[in-house]
C-alpha cells in the first residue's frame, strides 16, 4: 500500500516527540547523556531507513499501480474490439435417400456442411455481415434410372464469403441492404432464397405489428428478374403471430426472366430463308445468273430462354397459432397469377394449377442450450407443379425436400442430446410428379428419409 502524507508525517513528529522527551530528561552524568544520545542516534539511523524503505517501497507501488492501470485500459479496448465483431454458425453431416424422378442427383444432398456468419459492429446503429457456406457432397451422383455417375460438382463447395449485406436504423425505420437469404412468411413458401436488395421495416404504431417494403433479385445462376413488394407481420391476438405480404415481378406474362444453364445449348439464326442473294451491284437478286455475293445469317449457340412462368405478381398469407402449452399451429398459403400453360418441351402437358399450400404443427421446441430438449412435429403440403420447378416466385424447397408438383405428408422430430448438438430425422411419403420429358402427366409415391446432425458455435 501507498503511505499516506498524514501517516508519514505522524511517524516524524512521533520521532522528533520521542527524541525531544529523551534529550529533555534529568541528565545523571556524561556517560549517561552520551549512551543515551548515541542510542538515540542509532534508533534515527534505523527508522531512517525504514522510512526510505517505505517510500521506495511506495514509489514501486505507483509505478506497479500505473502498469495495472495501463493494462487494465489494455484490456477494456480489447474487449471492446472483441465486443464489435461476433463469428458464429454451425457444421453438419446429413444423410438422405429419396427415390425422386426428374433430372435430379437423388444423393446431392447427402453432404458436409459448413455454414459460418459473422457481424462487424460500427456503431450503436449499423453493423456489417457476412456469410460462408460450403457443402461437400461425398455420395456419387444417381439418376432416376439408379444409374452411378462420377461425383457431380456444385458452385457452393469453395467456401468463399458468397454474402454480405448491411443491418441499420434511420430514425424509427430499420434496413437492411444487400446480399443475404430472406423469406417471406414462416415457412417461406412464396419467397425463399437468396438475393440482393433492400428491405425497409418500422413499426405501426399503437399496436404488435411493422411494416415492410422490399426490393429483391434471386441470385440463383439464370435468371434476372426482381420483385417489389410490401407486407405486414407481428402479433394480432393472444398467442397468434401473421404476415402476410404482395409481390410484383418487373417481367410480364412470357417474358424472359433468363436464361436455362442446366438444359442443353440451342444454335439460333441459322435457317436458310434467311440467306441473302445480291448482284454485283449490291441490288437482291434470286436469279441464279446475276449473284455475285451470298450472305449467310450469324448463327450462334446460347443456352435457352426463360419465358416467364411464374407471372407477374403474388401474394401469401401465413399464421403461427399457439393455442395450447406446447402446441403450434402454422400455416402459409402462396398464389401467383401465373397463366395456364403448355410444356415447352412439346409434350402436352399443361400447367393449370397456381396456388401452393404448407400446414405444420409443432409439439415444443428445441434448443441448443438445453440438453434433453426436442420437438415433434408434422407437416402437410400441397405445391403447384411448375415446369422450372420453382416454388411460388422463389419459394424456399428446403434442400430439395419440398418440391413443387407433389402433395404429401412429413414427419419428424429435433433432439438435443449435449449443449449445442441437434440432431434432426423426417420421413416423408408423397403424390409427386414425374418431370422427366413425355412423362409429366404421369405421377408416383414418393419417399425420401433425411437425418442430419447440427454442431453449433
Amino acid at each position: 500500500m501507498m503511505i499516506s502524507k498524514r501517516k508519514a508525517t505522524a511517524m516524524i513528529l512521533g520521532l522528533t516527540m520521542g527524541i525531544s522527551g529523551t534529550a529533555m530528561a534529568a541528565p545523571n552524568d556524561d556517560t549517561d547523556i552520551n549512551a543515551r544520545i548515541a542510542a538515540l542516534e542509532a534508533q534515527q539511523q534505523k527508522l531512517s531507513k525504514q522510512l526510505n524503505a517505505l517510500k521506495k517501497e511506495n514509489a514501486k507501488l505507483k509505478r506497479t499501480s500505473k502498469v495495472a492501470e495501463s493494462n487494465k485500459n489494455a484490456i477494456k479496448g480489447l474487449k471492446e474490439v472483441q465486443n464489435r465483431f461476433q463469428l458464429h454458425g454451425f457444421a453438419r453431416a446429413s444423410w438422405d435417400d429419396d427415390n425422386i424422378r426428374g433430372y435430379i442427383d437423388r444423393n446431392d444432398n447427402r453432404r458436409t456442411y459448413l455454414d459460418l456468419k459473422g457481424k462487424f459492429i460500427v456503431n450503436d446503429k449499423w453493423n456489417v455481415n457476412f456469410e460462408s457456406e460450403t457443402n461437400h457432397r461425398y455420395a456419387k451422383y444417381l439418376d432416376a434410372d439408379g444409374n452411378y455417375k462420377s461425383h457431380f460438382g456444385h458452385d457452393d463447395e469453395d467456401g468463399v464469403i458468397q454474402r454480405a449485406w448491411v443491418e441499420g436504423r434511420v430514425g424509427p425505420v430499420s434496413l437492411d441492404v444487400g446480399r443475404r437469404w430472406r423469406g417471406l412468411g414462416f415457412q417461406n413458401v412464396l419467397f425463399g432464397n437468396e438475393s440482393d436488395g433492400l428491405v425497409l421495416e418500422t413499426a405501426i404504431p399503437k399496436s404488435k405489428l411493422s411494416a415492410k417494403a422490399f426490393h429483391l433479385s434471386p441470385t440463383d445462376k439464370g435468371y434476372n428478374f426482381n420483385i417489389t413488394g410490401a407486407g405486414v407481420q407481428g402479433q394480432v391476438g393472444h398467442g397468434l403471430q401473421i404476415q402476410a405480404a404482395f409481390a410484383k415481378l418487373n417481367k410480364g406474362h412470357n417474358d424472359s426472366i433468363g436464361q436455362d444453364y442446366y438444359s442443353p445449348k440451342v444454335t439460333l439464326g441459322s435457317q436458310w430463308n434467311k440467306v441473302e442473294f445480291k448482284d454485283k451491284d449490291g441490288n437482291a437478286t434470286t436469279n441464279v445468273k446475276d449473284i455475285a455475293t451470298v450472305t449467310y445469317p450469324e448463327s450462334s449457340t446460347t443456352y435457352p430462354t426463360l419465358n416467364n412462368r411464374i407471372g407477374t405478381q403474388g401474394f401469401m398469407l401465413s399464421a403461427m397459432w399457439n393455442p395450447l402449452k406446447n402446441i403450434f399451429l402454422i400455416g402459409d398459403y402462396a398464389r401467383t397469377n401465373a397463366h395456364d400453360y403448355v410444356a415447352d418441351n412439346g409434350d402436352g402437358y399443361k400447367y393449370t394449377k397456381h396456388d401452393n399450400i404448407a400446414l405444420r404443427v409443432n409439439y415444443r421446441w428445441s434448443n441448443i442450450d438445453n440438453p434433453g430438449s426436442f420437438q415433434l412435429y408434422g407437416r402437410w403440403y400441397d405445391y403447384a407443379p411448375n415446369e422450372k420447378g420453382l416454388v411460388g416466385i422463389f419459394g424456399d424447397k428446403e434442400w430439395g425436400m419440398l418440391q413443387p408438383g407433389s402433395r404429401g405428408w412429413i414427419f419428424g422430430f429435433k433432439y438435443v442430446p449435449i449443449k449445442n448438438v441437434e440432431w434432426e430425422t423426417c420421413y416423408q411419403f408423397a403424390n409427386a410428379q414425374d418431370t422427366r420429358y413425355g412423362k409429366r402427366d404421369g405421377s408416383y409415391h414418393r419417399n425420401f428419409i433425411r437425418t442430419q446432425v447440427d454442431y453449433h458455435f
